[in-house]
């Protein structure tokens, strides 16, 4: 009892970041430190017991996502785009905007966009984790991350318009 006093929040707020949903994301806080209690011997100190039970929390929510997206029937895309081949694209740089600026532009972009910029920026993920968590391709994670980013410029250069 006294770890899930201890880390529920941040991993109910991880969770939350993802699904967009209290109720899902309770769930998946829930499931994923059971399912931490249930490994606990496969800890072995390496990093931070936090890191540990936040990926376990955030695997999860990506789990739930996945299910809830099939199970509105949404389709998701391809998991073969193409490399980016635009050198520029990295170096230009975000408009000036407000906290309510950048959550009103998440909130207009795909979620999956959305799902990856969290992952990558918020959550501290590289490519290679965000491919294993996903079961995306290593080149889908870099081409979807730098799609999101560029939707997401777009989107804070119109809300900072208005």
């Amino acid at each position: 009892m006294e770890l899930y006093e201890r880390y529920h929040r941040p991993l109910y707020q991880a969770a939350y970041s993802i699904l967009k949903n209290r109720e899902d994301a309770q769930d998946a806080m829930q499931e994923g430190m059971i399912r931490a209690f249930e490994k606990l011997d496969q800890y072995h100190g390496e990093g931070s017991f936090e890191g540990w039970l936040r990926k376990i929390v955030i695997r999860k929510s990506i789990s739930v996502y996945h299910y809830n997206q099939q199970k509105r029937g949404d389709l998701l895309f391809e998991n073969s785009f193409e490399l980016s081949e635009d050198p520029e694209e990295d170096k230009t740089p975000f408009p000036a905007f407000t906290p309510q600026h950048l959550e009103a532009a998440l909130t207009k972009l795909n979620k999956r966009y959305s799902l990856i910029l969290k992952l990558y920026y918020l959550e501290g993920y590289t490519h290679e984790e965000i491919s294993m968590l996903t079961n995306w391709s290593y080149n889908n994670c870099r081409t979807t991350l730098s799609r999101a980013k560029a939707q997401l410029k777009k989107q804070l250069h119109e809300s900072a318009k208005t």
